[in-house]
């Protein structure tokens, strides 16, 4: 990496807005930069939640000298790291809403259903994080897909069901329409991990809007057999008796 290169990265790690301007002011080209990890000054900004920074690295031509160079266009699904994580991966990682929108809002605008390299998407990794602001915002606004599976077979409703969030789970399903007994590589479904963690009331939930509380793991494990402890197993099937779905012991 050149001087030029590692000073705007030290730069944007120390929120040095004037000096990545006068950087970008000399050389646009820099805000296309990466680092050993393959993440542009851009990765950085947003994983450090600086959002004039961001907004400065999304238009970088704007504070050239040189107006007669050719601008760069940003085109966020092309700035992809070494673990084909781009900005947006990152913003919706991290969970700031403001920094989220001013990336999902540039144009070009990016493609909401890129995968990293172990197949997970921004919505993955947004409710995996519980940010459900960012997951309201894929749904409604970028018409992003709940059905695309990651590397283990998971679905975002898998992510869903496994931190126990009802809000989650009810938007990813009425909202997302996500199919409810979708299979991991483990054979578990969203209501088996909600009970291997200890959510029966996420997996009573799962279980209302029609999931198969029947089936049974690749192991032939059923949703009784994985539930966290007793505690959490009886409470489930109490509940299934009171919906009139498993009869009273």
């Amino acid at each position: 990496m050149s001087t030029d290169q590692s000073d705007i990265q030290r730069a944007v790690a120390d929120g040095n807005v004037g000096i990545v301007k006068t950087l970008l002011s000399n050389n646009a080209k820099l805000a296309l930069s990466k680092d050993m990890d393959g993440r542009t000054p851009l990765h950085w900004a947003t994983s450090f939640q600086n959002k004039e920074l961001v907004s400065v690295l999304l238009n970088p031509s704007e504070w050239s000298k040189d107006k007669s160079e050719k601008k760069i266009i940003v085109d966020i699904d092309d700035y992809i790291d070494n673990s084909n994580w781009t900005p947006f991966h990152i913003a919706a990682s991290t969970g700031n809403l403001d920094i989220f929108i001013l990336i999902a809002t540039h144009n070009p605008t990016p493609d909401p259903n890129l995968q990293t390299s172990t197949g997970q998407t921004a919505f993955h990794y947004a409710v995996s994080k519980n940010h459900f602001e960012i997951v309201e915002y894929l749904l409604k606004e970028m018409k992003a897909s709940v059905r695309i599976k990651d590397k283990k077979g998971q679905l975002p409703l898998h992510r869903a069901a496994g931190i126990g969030s009802e809000k989650m789970v009810q938007i990813i399903v009425e909202i997302g329409k996500s199919p409810l007994d979708t299979t991991d590589s483990f054979g578990m479904t969203a209501l088996h991990h909600a009970l291997a963690e200890g959510h029966a009331d996420v997996a009573l939930q799962l279980v209302k809007y029609g999931a198969d509380w029947k089936k049974t793991t690749s192991d032939g494990e059923s949703v009784f057999d994985v539930a966290l402890n007793d505690k959490v197993r009886v409470f489930f099937k109490k509940a299934l008796v009171g919906e009139g779905l498993l009869k009273e012991e």
